[in-house]
């Protein structure tokens, strides 16, 4: 569920972001996140940007427990993406499945709302100094 995550907080960033060299790293470590390599997307946007990193694990976090729920289980040891899902016992995929929208869609709103946030942030503590200049 964290490569999912990872991956839909990676992407959030393509849709909100309007520099054209984050906009096109964004994308490309989204998806490669979505298919189990997360190192691009974790250390090259969503360290960066903490708010991402921690849209991403509230947005696992909320999957994993769906998934522990329905007592999802392998068949063994196998990748934690999309590809992932052959790793997965029959009786397993479809909640396993719904895991991975669960942890995309968590993370992916989760990080705008937090986006939002920190944008807002960063214009209240630039005018807070601005008055302490003057």
């Amino acid at each position: 569920m964290s490569n999912i995550a990872q991956g839909g907080a990676t992407l959030t960033v393509f849709f909100i972001t309007k520099d054209k060299k984050i906009k096109s790293i964004a994308s490309a470590s989204g998806i490669s996140a979505l298919l189990d390599i997360t190192e691009p997307a974790m250390f090259g946007i969503n360290l960066k940007l903490k708010y991402l990193f921690l849209g991403a694990i509230i947005g696992s976090g909320i999957a994993s427990a769906f998934v522990t729920f329905f007592k999802v289980k392998a068949v063994g040891l196998g990748s934690a993406d999309i590809a992932g899902i052959i790793s997965i016992k029959p009786g397993s995929i479809v909640p396993f499945a719904i895991g991975m929208i669960i942890a995309f869609i968590a993370a992916f709103s989760l990080t705008i709302v937090l986006a939002k946030r920190a944008t807002k942030k960063d214009i209240v503590d630039s005018e807070c100094q601005e008055e302490m200049a003057s």
